[in-house]
């Protein structure tokens, strides 16, 4: 071995040496170190017992013992890189590292200690923006113990949030004290007051960005803004009014009137508004983002729909000549906008009430044809029972199917007013742009559909308990079919060429259905009703041997009831509506008095004779029911039969045996064989001349 190397080799064996002596002593005076440290913590954010000066004493014996360490490892990486085999060396190394750990855990809680120090200092000379970045580095510096999860992590979380809280309130209360909305209690006017521009506000608005994830203060600044003066003032009629003393700048505001504004005074006040916000509160949270953009993104969406719908939407022209003039509203509109951005309350993604006001023709349409639907549903609206007598053309040459002629009728006037108002606004989608007619032509269907969707729920005790209100209905329906029928030869095929969809095939369906649905459970009522009475009349029963008293009671007031029925349709409804409903109901009452009288097994002469009174009260009154007697049989099937009836209960065997005629007389053609043997046996005794017809009628 050489000299050099036996020198090298002694030197590395003196560091071993020195490695294993100094290193246990090292680690025991850390411990000792960390456990001061832990009992000065306890005493100040604890017990409040000790002074900061304790803690410069820590510091310098934790940079003591640093400086040992590193000396200790420096000698440990050397020998370690000779690669020399030497004992305890690895052992002292490992040692070493967690003592540097611990040394490191200390100087990082000292260093937590001072910034607790360093944030008092900056509260107590109002220096807030430093005060935020020393809370930004205590977050970070007490979440680097978070893995220590050891009793002074603890009590430093718990110290930092008391910290924190005390430096929130106090920048807080600084905002508080620059900005202050005074209400008075009737809510008839307000102030904002905000103290003129200084550093410190700045400073409050900066720090309180740096370290919240929503600047509180702000925020409720945005709340105020809109619920107390964006809303009111373009809701309600308001005076706005500015001035400043030597401290504030003020705004104020009085409510004149509960009734909206002219867009004109609504527009003056928010640029006052905007105006004295650009002047009096230029603050930035950051570099790059204004105080009032930060507040603009919780209210500029909901302030630009607030001012189209509250304000803008008013000034919409529905005439031509108003429209003229509408320059001025979007130049005024415009302003606004620009004043808006200016005040950064709006940003150039929020919704623009200019692009809105500008789309002037999209939206003057839709303002006439709103006012069209309004007008609408005024006359839809009226009574019903206003009606007018419809004197319809013959139609020689019309080109509708007999079934979608409409002949002479009554209908309400407000449908006639309805329609004519409707073949207007059709006249004006033929005279328009293929845009606007399109438009137009969908409000006539609205129209139309709000017709058969609102009067059944507008007048339902009526529809359901006036019978002529039921028939008036009937025939609005009906006469609006047959004029829409009309229109789709006249106005459609004219409006076809510029329009994808354009008939009224939809309401041509649905108008018959509703009208006819009423009508029908209205005249279902009625032979239900019917059938109810004659239930009263006691015609039932194997044996009649004379009529109850009860029977032509009953048999008079379904007819006095149809009598009522005529008096109020006969006039209203069309000729052949009329007679088809009415025959319905006749038809209805002959089959409760035929079919009782065809079961019976016996029937006296006595019974005979009251039946054929009944009949014959029938035959008399039940003809004039119909606008024509003459007609009665074609809208009443059993009207032969009940008269064909009311002859046999007077007729002797001979009569009834000729009027059969081998089956080729008049009985022949209303009664089947089981039924007029039936009849005979029940009216006539057991006898040879009884058997003798029976015999022949087959």
């Amino acid at each position: 071995m050489s000299f050099v190397a036996q020198i090298v080799q002694s030197a590395t064996e003196n560091w071993a040496s020195t490695l294993s002596k100094n290193t246990p002593e090292l680690e025991r005076t850390v411990e000792e170190l960390m456990k001061d440290v832990t009992t000065y913590v306890e005493n100040v954010y604890v017990k409040y017992v000790q002074r900061n000066t304790t803690n410069s004493a820590l510091l310098n014996k934790a940079l003591l013992h640093r400086t040992k360490l590193k000396e200790l490892q420096e000698k440990a990486q050397c020998i370690k890189d000779k690669d020399l085999d030497l004992d305890d060396v690895s052992k002292n190394i490992a040692k070493l590292q967690i003592i540097d750990a611990k040394l490191h855990y200390l100087l990082n809680i000292r260093k937590i200690l001072q910034l607790f120090n360093d944030l008092d200092s900056s509260l107590t000379c109002s220096a807030y923006l430093k005060g935020a970045h020393i809370v930004l580095q205590l977050r970070e510096a007490v979440t680097c113990l978070l893995s220590e999860k050891s009793q002074i992590f603890d009590i430093l979380e718990e110290a930092l949030q008391a910290k924190e809280t005390v430096f929130f309130e106090a920048l807080n209360t600084t905002f508080k004290n620059n900005v202050k909305l005074i209400k008075k209690d009737d809510k008839s006017s307000l102030i904002l007051k905000i103290k003129k521009y200084n550093p410190q506000m700045q400073e409050v608005i900066s720090g309180l960005y740096q370290t919240m994830d929503q600047v509180t203060p702000l925020f409720n600044m945005a709340i105020d803004l809109w619920l107390n003066i964006f809303t009111p003032l373009v809701n309600n009629e308001f005076t706005v009014s500015t001035r400043e003393d030597d401290t504030y700048a003020f705004l104020e505001l009085t409510k004149t009137s509960e009734e909206k504004a002219s867009y004109k005074i609504v527009f003056n006040n928010l640029h006052t508004v905007l105006k004295f916000l650009k002047e009096n509160f230029s603050y930035n949270v950051n570099e790059e983002e204004p105080a009032l953009q930060y507040i603009g993104n919780d209210i500029r969406d909901n302030l630009s729909e607030l001012i189209i719908k509250q304000c803008l939407r008013d000034t919409i022209p529905s005439n031509e000549e108003a429209l003229k003039g509408f320059k001025v509203v979007q130049q005024a509109t415009e302003d606004l906008e620009k004043s808006l951005l200016e005040a950064h309350i709006f940003t150039t993604d929020t919704v623009s009430i200019l692009q809105y006001i500008n789309n002037i023709d999209v939206l003057f349409i839709n303002k006439k044809c709103e006012a069209y639907l309004n007008t609408a549903m005024e006359i839809i609206k009226k009574d019903l029972h206003d009606i007018v007598e419809l004197e319809m053309p013959t139609e020689l040459d019309s080109p509708l199917e007999d079934h979608e002629k409409l002949s002479q009728c009554s209908v309400s006037k407000n449908v006639v007013e309805l329609l004519k108002f409707c073949e207007k606004i059709l006249q004006a989608a033929i005279e328009s742009s293929p845009v606007t007619g399109g438009r137009l032509f969908d409000t006539v269907t609205k129209i139309l559909c709000s017709y058969r969707t609102f009067v059944p729920g507008h007048y339902k005790t009526y529809l359901t308990t006036l019978p002529q209100q039921i028939a008036i209905f009937l025939n609005n329906c009906q006469y609006i079919r047959y004029r829409l029928i009309q229109w789709e030869l006249e106005y459609s095929n004219q409006l076809k060429y510029d329009l994808q969809y354009c008939d009224f095939t939809t309401e041509i369906r649905a108008f018959p259905v509703v009208g006819m649905s009423l009508f029908h459970k209205y005249l279902d009522a009625q032979l239900k009703q019917i059938a109810e009475i004659m239930v009263g009349a006691q015609l039932g029963g194997p044996t009649i041997e004379k009529l109850e008293p009860n029977t032509e009671k009953c048999v008079r007031q379904c007819l006095r009831q149809q009598e009522l029925l005529r008096t109020v349709w006969h006039k209203v409804l069309q000729y052949k509506t009329y007679n088809q409903n009415m025959g319905t109901i006749v038809n209805t009452l002959c089959e409760s008095i035929i079919g009782p009288i065809m079961k019976c097994q016996d029937i006296s002469a006595t019974a005979a004779g009251e039946l054929v009174d009944i009949i014959k009260l029938v035959l008399a009154r039940g003809a004039k029911l119909f606008t024509n007697p003459n007609e009665v049989t074609l809208y009443v099937p059993l009207w032969n039969k009940l008269n064909e009836l009311n002859f046999v209960l007077n007729a002797s065997l001979v009569d009834i045996q000729d009027r059969w005629a081998n089956r080729k007389g008049p009985l022949a053609l209303y009664f089947t064989v089981p039924e007029l043997k039936q009849l005979i046996m029940a009216l006539f005794q057991n006898t040879d001349r009884r058997a003798q017809v029976l015999s022949r009628i087959s």
